[in-house]
């Protein structure tokens, strides 16, 4: 839900929006980049690209 707010406010997220956006949200797996990698791939999604 963070994510998706994230992409609502900033269509285009830099590495530096996601992590302040997410950094209250806590992953004990440790997949910081992939979650990173995921919110970049859903705005690209949602702005129509691949």
């Amino acid at each position: 839900m963070t994510a998706a707010a994230l992409i609502a406010q900033k269509p285009d997220p830099t590495d530096a929006d996601i992590d302040a956006a997410l950094s209250g949200n806590v992953c004990r797996c440790g997949t910081y980049v992939r979650v990173r990698e995921a919110v970049i791939l859903a705005s690209r999604l949602k702005r129509g690209g691949k």
